[in-house]
């Protein structure tokens, strides 16, 4: 499953967990390792027989009922709510004071490896189970697909279970199995031949134009944008949007103003 938070980066050194960073550019990241270590789900210290170097990458993620449950606690003591687990997740993170992090019902699952020293198995899917021996938390719902068909089978009954499920996806990520093809695959610039997002359609609700006004950019460029009754799309509640495309835009007894003053 595409996990709907914020993927990060773990350090392990002789099965000690010594820093953590955001995925950031893809390159450099931001430390938050002491915001890290008080993620409950991340161990600190591996189990059995871990390799003197070992980075793990995964997902922060805040889980749907601790989300509900975070939320009606700070509107009862006069806190600020999070608008969605999503920036719940980015926004605990990126706190610099790490007891505000600690607060927060985090998670964490682990799907990759970056540098590591050890001596992989030959699969992706052994390499998840290794993890799981290690003691790091991994999705129950990764599985091993059979063609074009059984990934789509995997992706209609992942996304018949998506409201069921206990946190937040946008989607599912194909992963070609064998390291040696991914290895035979290779990526175009970043990003790797042998891995594919299948996202979900977008999630779509109606409501009600209220109004529509305009605005003129320093440069003379006029945007229009719309104010709509709010509503819950995506975990965020809307209440204005730009009409930068006109083609989905359908209307009717709508004036727009013919002349400006600014």
């Amino acid at each position: 499953p595409k996990l709907d938070g914020l993927a990060i980066s773990l350090r392990y050194e002789d099965g000690v967990f010594v820093r953590g960073a955001t995925r950031g550019d893809g390159v450099t990241g931001e430390d938050v390792t002491p915001n890290l270590r008080t993620v409950r789900a991340i161990p600190l210290h591996l189990r059995g027989n871990p390799p003197k170097l070992l980075e793990v990458r995964g997902e922060v993620y805040m889980p749907k009922a601790a989300f509900e449950k975070y939320n009606a606690w700070a509107l009862e003591h006069g806190a600020k709510t999070l608008a969605n687990p999503r920036n719940g997740a980015a926004g605990s993170l990126r706190q610099l004071d790490p007891r505000i992090t600690a607060q927060r019902p985090l998670s964490f699952y682990a799907y990759a490896l970056g540098e590591t020293d050890a001596k992989l198995p030959k699969t992706h899917s052994e390499t998840l189970a290794w993890l799981r021996e290690l003691g790091l938390p991994v999705s129950s719902l990764a599985e091993v697909a059979d063609g074009t068909e059984g990934l789509l089978a995997y992706y209609r009954r992942i996304g018949e279970e998506r409201n069921k499920l206990p946190f937040e996806i946008d989607g599912v990520v194909y992963k070609l199995d064998r390291y040696d093809q991914q290895r035979a695959m290779g990526f175009v610039s970043r990003a790797p031949r042998w891995a594919l997002a299948h996202k979900f359609p977008a999630q779509e609700e109606a409501t009600v134009v209220e109004s529509i006004e305009v605005n003129v950019g320093r440069t003379g460029a006029v945007t229009p944008w719309v104010l709509m009754t709010p509503v819950h799309v995506g975990g965020v509640m809307v209440s204005r949007a730009t009409l930068h495309n006109a083609d989905p835009v359908s209307y009717t007894h709508l004036t727009l103003p013919t002349k400006l003053e600014v």
